[in-house]
């Protein structure tokens, strides 16, 4: 696994040259990560993302990023050499003195949305060396005062733990719930649901993950990467509605809208399920509240906790 660490110096740490074609303004400012995907030699690819911001200035970028060994920060200077090429080189922080060999990254920045490729060189051999870096970050808008002082990680969850990648998508704990303190890596139960997504966390009502070893109700929240590095945006989702609805199979449609599809699922176990996808800031949301034991037509309980993380989602990532 990727440390958080080395998204900085694998985004940045490029290239420096001496024909600049003008700093592009729309560049300037915070970018907060959201996925990395990395293709590999033999076609395989890793969906990761570290908790990192990058600032960029006319001269300099610096990427910030959050993880087990607390906060690092890379100092990159930058050039544009092509309309959608950049060099960078990675510098050392105190003397500024060049760290890294030359090499490009395309870019192309799509409303509130930043794209970067770099290409590796084919020289090194073996099936899972990288070819291909692609990223994706979501403008940071500054404060009311015009201030970057937001343009920080998020810092060290409280709601999940694990090395498990972490989501852009901020999430605040909601009155009534508390997070399920296990490593989805790990879990028997959560590993299968996770998946390749990024975990967000798992919650159940408070009092149940102490007094009992599996809750009847838990509500998982994830951040979808089979999309790819590249954001979803509302002339996108209903394609993401339109695989929803195949991969659920039996399950009962129970809302579409422009940016939000819902299903319940009934399994012949009695255990329930009822998911909600949901586009917030360019990512593919998926909230699944599900209840085993229960009897009866369980719905609206359902509903209501999934729509308590919906709204919090929704809140907390107002950008």
């Amino acid at each position: 696994m990727w440390k958080p660490s080395a998204f900085g110096s694998l985004l940045f740490a490029v290239g420096l040259s001496a024909h600049a074609a003008g700093v592009d303004e729309a560049l300037l400012g915070c970018w907060r990560s959201q996925q990395v995907q990395v293709t590999l030699a033999d076609q395989s690819h890793n969906d990761q993302n570290g908790d990192c911001v990058s600032e960029y200035d006319a001269e300099f970028v610096r990427s910030r990023c959050s993880g087990a060994s607390g906060q690092t920060e890379t100092l990159s200077a930058w050039q544009r050499v092509g309309q959608d090429t950049l060099r960078v080189t990675l510098l050392d922080p105190s003397t500024r003195a060049a760290k890294g060999a030359p090499s490009e990254l395309r870019y192309r920045i799509e409303d509130r949305w930043l794209m970067i490729e770099r290409q590796f060189p084919a020289g090194a051999a073996g099936a899972k060396q990288p070819r291909v870096l692609k990223s994706v970050s979501v403008r940071v808008r500054p404060d009311a005062g015009g201030s970057t002082a937001n343009c920080t990680p998020r810092g060290e969850s409280k709601l999940r733990v694990g090395r498990a990648p972490a989501s852009s998508l901020a999430l605040s704990l909601p009155a009534g719930w508390e997070p399920v303190l296990i490593d989805p890596y790990t879990d028997e139960r959560l590993r299968p649901a996770v998946n390749t997504s990024l975990f967000i966390g798992a919650f159940a009502p408070v009092g149940a993950s102490v007094s009992q070893s599996k809750p009847a109700r838990m509500v998982l929240v994830l951040d979808d990467v089979r999309y790819g590095a590249t954001p979803v945006q509302a002339k996108d989702f209903g394609a993401v509605k339109q695989r929803f609805v195949a991969e659920m199979g039996a399950a009962k449609l129970t809302c579409d809208e422009p940016d939000k599809v819902c299903a319940l699922l009934t399994e012949a176990s009695g255990k329930q399920a009822y998911t909600e996808l949901l586009n917030v800031n360019g990512r593919v949301a998926i909230i699944t509240s599900t209840i085993v034991g229960a009897k009866g037509d369980m719905l609206k309980v359902l509903r209501d906790a999934a729509q308590t993380f919906v709204a919090r989602l929704r809140r907390d990532n107002a950008n």
